[in-house]
């Protein structure tokens, strides 16, 4: 796979909703040095021509969710079919298609960490969410940088009224708007790299990441559709490149996580550690109030 020989297709998405990964329904069965493994994915991308799938499955239906679900690589044998390729808004080039499995045998061998691996589905998700997330978030950064220089470029080209259109306020604000998106976006990328590649706490870094992912992508859409205003009708057609950026990055507010699933684990992660330290982090602002210490008017409950 690392030659390039063997494609791979990452089967991650249930029938029954990406956002629930833990309440899959792709069951893979023990039976002595080997799994058996049904049930159905969709949205896999590169399913269409995969040599390999890298896929989820629970494997102890009576654990809690967390640890009963195991990564497994399934190759394409007697019992792996690609039942529908989508057709798809954009991102077409990937053979994005509906996997199932029958009664495909596994061997243990195939688990993600072998023996030890079992059960830690959750733990491999994890870890692969967080440089998925930040791939998307680099990638809508990408989008949103090359939208704006188009319009920024075509604004300082395209006259109307005897001048060019950039110099219309309107105009002018649209590029200065999107040029502040992309550069906050960029910045928030940068320190969730950071964060990652100097290995702070893991909830932390899956905080960061999700921040990240879900700024940079909602950033890239304002950004893309400023752009299009500012080409007007013309950036609506393919002379510029501008309709498929927009059609590129609605997709990334979607995959790996929608973004109103990251707002669940920027607020989950943010919490578990500022309620666990058992001190303000630096100068506790609370205090800053003039009345601050009127215990009898701070009423919680």
């Amino acid at each position: 796979m690392l030659q390039g020989r063997l494609a791979p297709a990452e089967a991650l998405t249930g029938l029954r909703g990406g956002s629930d990964f833990f309440g899959t329904t792709t069951r893979a069965e023990r039976r002595g040095d080997y799994f058996v493994l049904n049930g159905q994915k969709r949205f896999a991308v590169g399913s269409e021509g995969a040599d390999l799938f890298f896929v989820y499955a629970r494997t102890d239906p009576h654990a809690p969710p967390r640890n009963s679900i195991s990564a497994f690589l399934i190759e394409r044998a007697e019992g792996v079919s690609v039942e529908h390729v989508y057709g798809l808004l954009d991102t077409r080039g990937g053979g994005t298609g509906r996997l199932r499995f029958r009664d495909v045998r596994v061997p243990v061998g195939n688990v993600l960490g072998g023996q030890a691996g079992i059960g830690r589905g959750g733990d491999v998700f994890d870890q692969m969410m967080i440089a998925e997330r930040l791939a998307s978030a680099c990638a809508a950064v990408g989008l949103g940088r090359a939208a704006l220089e188009v319009a920024a470029r075509y604004a300082a080209r395209r006259k109307a009224c005897g001048q060019e259109i950039r110099r219309f306020e309107a105009v002018s604000l649209m590029i200065a708007d999107g040029l502040t998106q992309v550069d906050a976006a960029r910045a928030l990328n940068r320190e969730a790299c950071r964060a990652t590649a100097a290995n702070v706490s893991p909830g932390r870094v899956r905080g960061m990441a999700s921040e990240a992912k879900k700024f940079a992508s909602d950033a890239a859409w304002e950004v893309v559709d400023l752009a299009m205003q500012v080409l007007g009708g013309i950036g609506y057609t393919n002379v510029f490149p501008v309709e498929r950026l927009l059609r590129d990055v609605r997709l990334i507010r979607i995959a790996n996580g929608a973004n109103e699933i990251m707002n669940l684990f920027i607020q989950h992660e943010f919490y578990k550690e500022f309620l666990a330290a058992a001190q303000p982090v630096g100068r506790d602002a609370e205090a800053d109030a003039i009345n601050a210490f009127q215990p009898e008017e701070k009423v919680f409950e």
